[in-house]
């Protein structure tokens, strides 16, 4: 009764904390001057009080010269109510978002963000793309996280349209493979070994040398 005792703060403590309705309206308004201010670079002064943690990570000099460290964007729009909600706890909202663009070149792009409560007011602190469309016209093909990073070169383990090449699909087949012989390799061995020790007991019952 005791250790149980003992043990249940603990227990208590680790318990995730409760869902709760995202503030939607404030979001909302959030998005409406980062996306403009920010994500396009239109004001980015302002910007810069819209944003904390992982976005906020350079330093200001660098953010007004645009080299920001969230990923900009020709968004369509000036009101974007269109957010879902993937997790929502007190003062902490995580989120997707698909923007539509202004230029013809270019497709939708689907954002992953998160928004934080900092000292009373909604900042976004997480913002990367998550999926790339083709324009319109265009062969629809959809880009994700993998395919959004730099170039590896003749080492990257994809083809340019995004799909596995056949030597990475051949490795799972290789790996079996390996197994299966290792195992086999190992019986043999072992297997010799247990008649090399019966034909040793059998020469010493018989009297042989």
């Amino acid at each position: 009764m005791l250790l149980a005792l003992a043990l249940a703060p603990p227990a208590l403590g680790a318990q995730e904390p409760r869902h709760v309705k995202p503030d939607r309206k404030a979001i909302t308004a959030l998005l409406d001057e980062f996306i403009p201010a920010v994500v396009e670079q239109k004001d980015l002064k302002r910007g810069w009080q819209l944003v904390d943690g992982v976005a906020k990570t350079v330093p200001y000099a660098e953010w007004i010269k645009g080299n920001t460290s969230v990923q900009t964007y020709p968004a369509k729009g000036a009101h974007f109510p269109g957010w879902l909600a993937t997790y929502s706890y007190p003062g902490d909202v995580g989120f997707d978002i698909l923007l539509q663009p202004t230029k013809e070149a270019v497709g939708p792009w689907s954002f992953r963000a998160e928004a934080q409560k900092i000292h009373g007011r909604w900042k976004i602190t997480t913002w990367y793309p998550v999926a790339t469309y083709a324009s319109a016209g265009r062969t629809q093909t959809v880009l994700g996280p993998n395919d959004l990073g730099p170039a590896n070169g003749s080492a990257s383990a994809t083809t340019p349209n995004g799909r596995l090449a056949p030597w990475v699909l051949a490795l799972p087949f290789a790996l079996l493979a390996a197994i299966a012989l290792g195992g086999v390799g190992y019986a043999v061995v072992r297997w010799a070994r247990q008649r090399s020790r019966v034909r040793e007991l059998r020469d010493s019952l018989a009297g042989r040398p």
